[in-house]
């Protein structure tokens, strides 16, 4: 999801058509209404959702999809110039990557990610830069605490830009404990620094939990790190975290989100508000049925400020991303009852 520069939401989404799912976008009112002329399909052919960014100042969309062809999936990366026009390439990836995230900077784009490599651990993090009328530039990543390199499989889950660091976070999966040969994922932090290519990781230790993953991340306005993620032990039962770091990878603060029950119930997205808290969506489980949530939390306070679930409370209702309007106006969206695309705005 993101915000126009004109206040309109836009969300990136997948529909099917005969069975198949194709991507679309559509554009939303200040109150997250929708007309026939405000929806368009991204391409006609076989085609997942992944990731959405606006350009603040032109109101350029980035969509970031896999698309199937004849060879197989590939991430697709393309810009609308503007509502109404077509979707054009400008960046694609090599069957058997994985595209997880889109950040975008003043001057380039970052798709982030994990890459199938031909070394033991069979995937490094990579993120692929991407600049205005330039070819794309790769880079890999790959976690070596030990010097031996490629011990570790690392996927990047989400990643933003913090001025001129691209942080990127998700997991490194390994043998941790040398002494344990049980491969277990810990939660990863990775700054990479576009102008000076230097790199930096931070691996969590067990102090986090034995297991333990970043799956979103915001930046604040002092350019700090807000992930969100879980953690859990080597038969994972995951509980829900929200972890605050500063610039150079130092823990600040870290909030318990309670037991997710499923892993399916995310947090899925999280996004930092003008008003100085973090807003995240996720799914809360009760009984047989998944509740469409949204929290919010200011920095170093445990209790949330609010909590929106639905009256509705019936069948599979799961909150996939959220955006907030430089007013401090929370919009989310996700899976509704029935299936059906659920969207809602809450305060301002």
């Amino acid at each position: 999801m993101g915000v126009l520069p004109d206040g309109r939401w836009v969300d990136l989404g997948t529909f099917y058509e005969n069975g198949d799912p194709r991507c679309f976008v559509r554009v939303r009112d200040l109150d997250g209404n929708w007309g026939q002329d405000d929806f368009m399909s991204v391409l006609p052919a076989h085609c997942t959702a992944t990731d959405l960014t606006v350009n603040p100042v032109t109101g350029a969309l980035h969509v970031l999809v896999d698309r199937k062809g004849d060879d197989g999936v590939r991430w697709w990366l393309a810009e609308i110039a503007s509502w109404g026009k077509g979707a054009k390439q400008i960046g694609v990836g090599s069957i058997g990557d994985k595209a997880l995230a889109l950040a975008r900077h003043p001057d380039m784009l970052a798709v982030c990610g994990a890459k199938k490599v031909a070394t033991e651990d069979g995937l490094d993090a990579f993120a692929m830069l991407v600049r205005p009328w330039q070819d794309g530039e790769e880079r890999l990543f790959d976690y070596q605490p030990l010097v031996k390199k490629h011990t570790f499989t690392e996927t990047v889950r989400d990643c933003a830009f913090a001025g001129d660091t691209l942080v990127m976070v998700g997991e490194a999966r390994g043998k941790h404990d040398q002494v344990n040969p049980l491969l277990r994922d810990r939660l990863a932090l990775l700054e990479y620094d576009v102008v000076t290519d230097e790199e930096k990781w931070n691996v969590a230790g067990p102090n986090l939990g034995l297991q333990s993953r970043a799956l979103t991340l915001a930046v604040d306005g002092l350019k700090r790190y807000h992930l969100a993620g879980y953690h859990c032990l080597d038969d994972c039962e995951p509980e829900g975290d929200l972890w605050g770091y500063l610039p150079g990878g130092m823990l600040f603060t870290h909030t318990p989100l309670g037991p997710l029950n499923s892993d399916a119930a995310g947090p899925h997205d999280i996004a930092w508000s003008p008003a100085g808290y973090l807003v995240i969506a996720s799914g809360e489980v009760q009984g047989q049925s998944y509740l469409f949530k949204v929290e919010a939390f200011a920095p170093e306070n445990p209790v949330p400020l609010w909590t929106f679930t639905p009256k509705d409370m019936q069948g599979l209702q799961i909150a996939f991303a959220v955006a907030v309007d430089p007013y401090g106006k929370v919009c989310a969206g996700g899976i509704g009852a029935g299936n059906y695309p659920a969207f809602a705005c809450i305060g301002s």
